[in-house]
């Protein structure tokens, strides 16, 4: 894995958020100045899920009522330098992109002596992976709402230099349970810099939605437009466009990436996605579409997000 970014990552970088350490706390992570700890304010409730370096739960803050999701991430899972500029650039990238409507709103962060918790908007709708789940497919009129959303948010990403690397449906928030919920991009732990005309190395993201170029070489921005892609074909077949029994066989798939649309998903499609999917999904990088086309003024495009 490749990670680029400032040299002056975590809460030092932005002190006009809120970032703080248990008083006393030596050999700090995030190199705060300002010390409070959570349990004065907040009370750790149910877990919701987990991750990499630890686990997802509900939070309360005692003072106002408010729920919030915290992300608390195990030091002792932190084994490398890597891993530690991982956190750091984690926290930095989603205070950078903070105030996005379809982002996840990073509150506060927390250093503790065995943990660093970062304090998030609770997005009551859960996982799209869990509403796809249950209802398999989306018809056309739900996936453009869903999938323009999307768009803005990973060019909005390109714009100011950061590319996600791990576009699914897992880390992808629905707002509310309702069918016409807005969306909110999540969980930023592989996210990186990334500078016009840079390319990077190293294999990164999720089987079915990783770019074929991450796997065989350098990449850039390009990954996210085809994990997007992916996510979009998902949303109208319920089917992985590239699949296999193992993570080898998904990847031969990906490689080879011979898109089809099997007539018994497809044929209720319109031409226009599926030549929008095409454009996304297109093997050669140089070739396929960017994030600003796809939200640009191409005939196919506009008749599917129009």
């Amino acid at each position: 894995m490749e990670i680029v970014g400032s040299d002056n990552t975590g809460c030092s970088s932005t002190q006009t958020r809120n970032c703080y350490t248990v008083a006393g706390l030596s050999g700090t992570i995030l190199e705060s100045t300002q010390i409070s700890n959570l349990k004065d304010r907040y009370v750790l409730e149910e877990q919701l899920g987990w991750g990499q370096f630890g686990i997802i739960r509900a939070c309360l803050d005692k003072f106002t009522g408010e729920v919030l999701a915290c992300k608390s991430i195990a030091k002792d899972r932190l084994v490398t330098p890597e891993d530690v500029q991982s956190v750091k650039l984690e926290i930095e990238i989603m205070t950078k992109l903070s105030g996005h409507p379809n982002i996840v709103n990073l509150r506060v962060v927390y250093e503790e002596e065995d943990y660093v918790h970062l304090l998030m908007e609770l997005c009551m709708g859960g996982e799209l992976f869990h509403r796809l789940e249950k209802h398999g497919r989306f018809s056309e009129m739900e996936a453009r709402f869903l999938f323009r959303h999307l768009m803005e948010v990973v060019k909005y990403c390109h714009d100011n230099g950061v590319i996600h690397r791990d576009l699914k449906p897992e880390n992808i928030l629905l707002v509310s349970t309702s069918r016409k919920s807005p969306i909110k991009l999540a969980d930023f732990g592989l996210a990186t810099y990334i500078k016009p005309g840079q390319y990077l190395h190293g294999t990164v993201g999720s089987p079915f939605y990783i770019a074929p170029e991450v796997l065989v070489g350098g990449y850039n921005q390009a990954a996210d437009v085809w994990s997007a892609g992916v996510i979009l074909y998902i949303l109208l077949s319920g089917l992985a466009p590239f699949w296999g029994r193992t993570k080898s066989k998904i990847f031969e798939a990906v490689r080879a990436a011979n898109l089809r649309f099997p007539s018994s998903h497809w044929d209720s499609v319109s031409s226009s996605a599926k030549e929008l999917i095409a454009g996304m999904l297109q093997l050669d990088p140089s070739k396929r579409l960017t994030a600003a086309e796809v939200l640009g003024e191409a005939f196919h495009i506009r008749c599917f997000l129009s």
